[in-house]
C-alpha cells in the first residue's frame, strides 16, 4: 500500500518511459546534430538548432533518471508534471500549425505525434492519481530567497518564450542563428517548459530536498546551451548582439541553478 506523499508505482512507470524517450532524442539531437536534417520528424537544421532541442532532451533525461532512481516522494517530482504538459501541448500545437513540414511518410514522426497527443492526457491522469496521496504542504518556509528568484526568472522565461511562440518570424529574426517559424515555435516551447518549471518551483518550493531535481535540471540544460555556441560557431549569425544576449540569460540561468543546488538536500528525496 502507498505511503502518502509516495511515488505510484504506475507513475514511476511513466517516467521511465519518458526516461528511454528522453535519452534516445537528447544522445541523437545533441551528439549528432547533421543528422537531424535528414533522419528525424521534420529538417531541423543548422545543427546547432537540432543540438539546442537535444540539450532539451539530456535535460529531461537528467530530471526523470533523478526522479526514476532516487526520488521516493511526489513532492520531489511534481515540478516536472507540469511542466511537461505545457512542453507537449505546445509542441503539438506547432505540429499541427507547421504540418506540412512534417515527414509523414517517416515512421518515427507518427512516434513523435502520438507521444505528445498522448502526453498532456496521460500526464494529468497521473497527476490526478498523485493528488490522491499528497502530503501537507510544510508549514516552514526555508527556500524563500530561492523561490523569489526562480519567480522573476520564471516571468521572463514564460514571457519571452510566449512573445517568441505567437511571433516566431518577427521575434525569432534576433536569434543569434537561423530559426525557421517552426524551429522558433519548437524552441519557445522548452523554453516556456523551463518557465512553468521556475514558476512552479516558486509557488510551491518549501524543503531543500525539493529542490534538487528542477535545480539539477536547470544546471544541465543551461550548460549545454551555453556550450553550442563554441561547438557550432559556422552556424551563428554574423553580428553577435543576440548572441551576447543569449550567452548572458543562459549565464543567470546556470548561476540560478548552482545556488538551487548548493541550497539543495539529496537525501530522502
Amino acid at each position: 500500500m502507498p505511503t502518502r506523499g509516495s511515488l505510484l508505482p504506475i507513475t514511476r512507470a511513466g517516467i521511465a518511459v519518458l526516461f528511454v524517450l528522453a535519452v534516445a532524442n537528447g544522445v541523437f539531437l545533441y551528439c549528432f546534430p547533421a543528422q537531424g536534417a535528414t533522419r528525424y520528424a521534420w529538417s531541423i537544421k543548422p545543427p546547432i538548432a537540432a543540438a539546442f532541442l537535444g540539450a532539451g532532451y539530456v535535460a529531461g533525461a537528467v530530471a526523470t533518471g533523478l526522479i526514476l532512481f532516487l526520488a521516493r516522494r511526489w513532492r520531489s517530482a511534481q515540478p516536472l508534471g507540469l511542466s511537461l504538459a505545457v512542453l507537449s501541448v505546445l509542441l503539438l500545437a506547432a505540429t499541427y500549425v507547421h504540418r506540412v513540414k512534417f515527414r509523414f511518410h517517416y515512421a518515427p514522426t507518427w512516434g513523435w505525434v502520438v507521444v505528445y497527443a498522448i502526453a498532456p492526457f496521460a500526464i494529468a491522469a497521473l497527476m490526478v492519481h498523485q493528488r490522491r496521496l499528497a502530503d501537507v504542504p510544510p508549514a516552514q518556509d526555508r527556500l524563500r530567497a530561492l523561490r523569489v528568484i526562480s519567480l522573476v526568472a520564471g516571468v521572463v522565461l514564460v514571457v519571452g518564450a510566449t512573445a517568441l511562440y505567437l511571433s516566431p518570424v518577427g521575434v525569432g529574426r534576433h536569434w543569434p542563428w537561423p530559426l525557421t517559424p517552426l524551429l522558433a515555435r519548437a524552441t519557445a516551447s522548452w523554453y516556456a517548459m523551463v518557465g512553468v518549471a521556475l514558476l512552479w518551483s516558486a509557488a510551491g518550493l518549501r524543503e531543500p530536498t525539493e529542490a534538487f531535481v528542477p535545480y539539477a535540471t536547470l544546471g544541465a540544460w543551461s550548460a549545454l546551451l551555453l556550450a553550442l555556441p563554441a561547438l557550432h560557431p559556422d552556424d551563428l549569425k554574423p553580428t553577435g548582439a543576440a548572441l551576447i544576449v543569449y550567452l548572458a540569460g543562459m549565464a543567470v540561468l546556470l548561476a540560478i541553478a548552482a545556488y538551487g543546488i548548493a541550497r539543495s538536500e539529496r537525501s530522502l528525496l
